[in-house]
């Protein structure tokens, strides 16, 4: 039986997306009662996910309303530091997406539809956080992938988008299928689900060949969604043809699921305990692998002749920060200091990344073209929108003084101390590898990142409009918030820190 208030966590958002349902239905009927329908869905929209980021943020920093959820979950969910840290992040996220689409979305059809998915997605997501079976964890995914499905084709009449939606659909449904087939395994050969029975059943049995499959099975499914090592084809279509709103979902919250189902699965199903040292190194060095292709493809994007695509550009580069995100998990580190410096980079690369979007909404819809060479000299029409760039590019690059680069740092730290405490040299080694290899990877992308930088900050405008560019508030608003954000959490990042440090 669930308490009132983890309850709300979910009830929130799911209802909130039934009524904005409901008044798109009435719209008609409310514009003839004088009542601007699209108002009233911004303004319900804003309060609901302003809800839910509330009550994640109080469940992460009051331990009284954290510990009081923890003692009455049960089978279906679990509630504790980690699931309060990553709901916090996710409605974070959403709010400022739903705060940006006030004016973004301004004039278009459907925009109750539009937030009910929206919210439908993030209970989805909350859901596959909380997840305390693998059962509960595939119905939270569903939910999720099915909103982001509809909202990558949102805008059908734009050409691409459905093309992207289907080809988004085609390769999750099948990364879903292999998770479910792992579903189906884990049960027939532990007798459950449960993630704590499986466990205990698995640490009896020892490792097999049937726990390796089923481990393997259960990351490819997740890759796919996570957009790991060529499994992301899915990935530029979709953020390019989806609205920059939900590029900035997509790219923020949505591929993270990836990396929490491989978490669940590698720390709470088949335990560390049960993992060999080579079996996180096997992971983190997907997450190497993931990070070049990523990097590769960012820089074959800034060669391409047709169009080089700042969406596309910035989608591609989502796959080098998932690499980080994976190294982490992999590392196995004492203390899971390798798990929390996964969660404090999807909050950095969840801010960076989604404030970069939802800026190349605001650049799209000036300049009427997604294409970098058309952007060039942008901030020197607008200090503020150079200030947003700037921040955002050297956050993910992770330049000091940015949340990204305590982030990243911490990923790197935690990858040296899991083969620094292992008893075997080779796994000293290795460790020492991985990390040289991650900050290669890493100066790529800043050189990526300052590239973009200078082409838009830098370089002398081709366009013969200089003028300043107005910003609609709430855009602004969104944008600055999330900036501000980002160099808090560079300057003082044990305000966030300390909170994650408590997952154990």
């Amino acid at each position: 039986m669930l308490n009132t208030y983890l309850s709300l966590i979910l009830i929130i958002p799911i209802a909130g997306a039934i009524l904005l349902s409901l008044f798109e239905q009435l719209k008609k009927f409310l514009t003839k009662m004088k009542i601007k329908a699209d108002c009233v869905n911004h303004a319900l929209a804003n309060i609901i996910a302003l809800g839910v980021f509330v009550l994640g943020f109080i469940s992460a920093y009051v331990p009284a309303f954290r510990d009081y959820i923890a003692s009455t979950t049960g089978d279906l969910l679990r509630f504790g530091q980690l699931e309060a840290v990553l709901i916090t992040i996710f409605s974070f996220l959403v709010w400022m997406v739903v705060l940006f689409s006030v004016n973004y979305m301004k004039g278009k059809n459907g925009l109750g539809y539009y937030y009910a998915l929206i919210f439908t997605l993030l209970t989805g997501l909350i859901t596959v956080t909380m997840a305390n079976n693998f059962i509960t964890l595939f119905v939270g995914w569903e939910l999720f992938a099915l909103s982001a499905y509809v909202l990558v084709a949102f805008e059908r009449a734009k050409r691409g988008a459905v093309e992207a939606s289907m080809k988004y659909f085609i390769m999750s449904t099948a990364g879903s299928m292999l998770v479910l087939l792992a579903t189906a395994l884990t049960y027939g050969f532990y007798g459950s689900v449960n993630f704590e029975l499986v466990s205990i059943a698995v640490q009896a049995s020892g490792t097999s060949a049937i726990a390796a499959v089923i481990i393997a099975l259960f990351i490819t499914g997740f890759a796919v969604t996570g957009a790991m090592l060529f499994l992301n084809a899915w990935l530029p279509d979709a953020h390019s043809s989806a609205p920059s709103t939900i590029s900035a979902l997509l790219s923020g919250i949505v591929v993270k699921a990836g990396a929490i189902g491989i978490y669940r699965t590698l720390y709470f199903a088949y335990t560390p305990d049960v993992l060999s040292a080579g079996a996180g190194a096997v992971i983190s060095w997907l997450g190497i692998l993931t990070m070049i292709e990523g990097n590769y493809l960012v820089f074959s994007q800034f060669k391409r002749k047709d169009i080089v695509d700042f969406k596309r550009i910035l989608a591609y580069s989502t796959t080098v920060h998932l690499g980080y995100i994976i190294l982490g998990i992999g590392s196995l580190a004492p203390g899971n200091l390798g798990v929390q410096a996964s969660v404090f980079h999807i909050l950095t690369h969840s801010l960076g990344k989604g404030g970069l979007f939802l800026l190349s909404g605001v650049l799209i819809t000036t300049l009427g073209s997604r294409d970098l060479r058309d952007m060039k000299g942008i901030g020197r029409r607008s200090p503020f929108i150079g200030a947003v760039l700037t921040i955002g590019l050297l956050s993910l690059g992770g330049i000091p003084i940015t949340g990204g680069f305590a982030s990243k740092l911490m990923v790197i730290l935690a990858t040296f101390n899991g083969g620094a405490n292992a008893v075997n040299p080779l796994m000293f080694i290795n460790s020492i590898l991985l990390v040289v290899m991650a900050i290669i990877n890493s100066l790529l992308a800043l050189g990526g990142y300052l590239y973009i930088l200078k082409k838009m900050l830098f370089d002398e405008p081709d366009s013969k409009d200089t003028g300043k560019i107005k910003i609609p508030i709430f855009e602004k608003m969104a944008l600055a918030l999330i900036a501000v954000v980002l160099i808090v959490l560079g300057l003082w990042p044990d305000l966030i820190v300390s909170k994650i440090a408590l997952i154990v």
